[in-house]
């Protein structure tokens, strides 16, 4: 019986050995790149007499963010769109475009880059704009 104990412990210490040899790069990987590991962002804008309730939105580099959008303008079509920068040549992410008063939720992945873009109403690209943040 003896033997029959040690046989197990035996094998459980290696196995433990093995998922911590493979478990502690990967930790030591993700610390070294700054934490590769996608964060959840939940953020929310308004669009009310023709502009945004706000200028900047600021998330973390890579995270998936879900952003709850409010038209709170009746009979007015709205969305909002996300690019490189103010040409709006490239995007990041478009939205749907929503005539109010009606909410809807986008998701879409950061840019993985640090850096100031920048976000608009695509309805209204000359007003309704602002600073989109990626730290």
């Amino acid at each position: 019986m003896a033997t029959r104990n040690t046989y197990v412990k035996t094998l459980l210490a290696i196995t433990t050995l093995a998922v911590l040899l493979v478990a502690i790069p990967a930790m030591a990987v993700n610390s070294a790149q700054g934490n590769t590991i996608a964060k959840n962002v939940s953020i929310g804008i308004i669009a009310q007499n023709l502009k945004f309730n706000t200028s900047t939105i600021t998330v973390p580099a890579s995270a998936k963010v879900t952003l709850k959008f409010n038209n709170m303008d009746s009979g007015i079509v709205h969305n909002v769109a996300f690019y490189t920068n103010s040409t709006a040549k490239t995007s990041i992410f478009v939205g749907t475009t929503i005539k109010g008063p009606k909410t809807t939720t986008y998701t879409f992945t950061a840019p993985s880059k640090t850096g100031t873009y920048f976000f608009r109403c695509d309805t209204h690209p000359t007003t309704m704009t602002g600073k989109f943040i990626v730290k």
